[in-house]
């Protein structure tokens, strides 16, 4: 449960780089692609202003489709990892074992396109 008066952290990146963790690609493009990701995630959160990390958190992701092909809700968690590592590195939670809960949902094509939304909301012990 969040605790009244805190809002989420939220955060709107662009789909990840990363393809699925299945891909057959080589290690070095996706760790780098991986990378690539963590630093974005990290540089977006900061400049979005200081805070103070969340010692626990229920985090949200919602994936938004480019096209009418769906996603499904495993491979897009696998995707936004390095989103969700970055946003350690921006501190909005202390470690990864403050996010307590993840919830992922799957969009098709609307108003937003291929976007990854991230919303962490703390949570009281």
């Amino acid at each position: 449960m969040a605790s009244p008066g805190n809002e989420p952290k939220t955060i709107e990146l662009p789909l990840p780089h990363l393809q699925s963790a299945n891909s057959r690609s080589h290690w070095r493009s996706r760790c780098k692609n991986a990378a690539a990701d963590r630093f974005l995630a990290a540089i977006t959160a900061r400049q979005a202003g200081a805070t103070t990390p969340l010692p626990g958190a229920s985090v949200r992701i919602d994936w938004f489709c480019p096209t009418r092909r769906l996603l499904d809700c495993d491979n897009a968690l696998a995707r936004c990892k390095a989103y969700l590592d970055g946003l350690t590195d921006a501190s909005w939670w202390k470690d990864d074992r403050a996010i307590r809960q993840v919830t992922i949902q799957v969009h098709p094509p609307g108003e937003k396109r291929g976007v990854v939304v991230i919303a962490a909301t703390p949570l009281v012990d």
